[in-house]
């Protein structure tokens, strides 16, 4: 697994006006939130992968 993540700015953009309907230049504090819930939903996926990693990581270095 690689760690860490791809930049993905123009992708948030085009996301944020498919579910919005609205340019993130004309609505630049909706388009900050909605940056910052994507980033956050993104570091919670990333935690919960490398948790779930580390117990197994864990489960084999318990049985050596």
């Amino acid at each position: 697994m690689f760690i860490g993540s791809r930049n993905r700015f123009n992708e948030f953009k085009d996301d944020f006006i498919k579910d919005t309907g609205k340019k993130a230049e004309e609505n630049i504090e909706l388009y900050t939130q909605y940056v910052t819930a994507r980033f956050a939903d993104q570091n919670h996926a990333l935690l919960k992968e490398l948790s779930i990693e580390i117990q197994d990581l864990y489960k084999v270095l318990k049985k050596v």
